[in-house]
C-alpha cells in the first residue's frame, strides 16, 4: 500500500474522531473558553492529517 493512501484513510479516521471530539466538547461545554477549545482540537484532528496527506500526494506527482 502506499503511503499517500494510507495517510488519505488516516484522514478519514482522524476527521470521524475529530468530528465526535469537537461536537461532543461543545455539547458538554460549560462556558465559551472550552467550547473554543474543543472545536479547536477537533478541526485540529482533522486538518493536521489532511495537510500532511496532501503533501504526500504532491510529492508523489513530481
Amino acid at each position: 500500500m502506499q503511503v499517500a493512501k494510507l495517510m488519505w484513510i488516516v484522514t478519514i479516521i482522524m476527521s470521524l474522531i475529530g468530528a465526535v471530539l469537537g461536537f461532543g466538547g461543545i455539547h458538554l461545554a460549560t462556558s465559551a473558553p472550552q467550547e473554543a477549545a474543543s472545536a479547536a482540537m477537533g478541526l485540529a484532528f482533522a486538518v493536521i492529517p489532511y495537510c500532511i496527506a496532501k503533501a504526500f500526494t504532491e510529492l508523489r506527482s513530481l
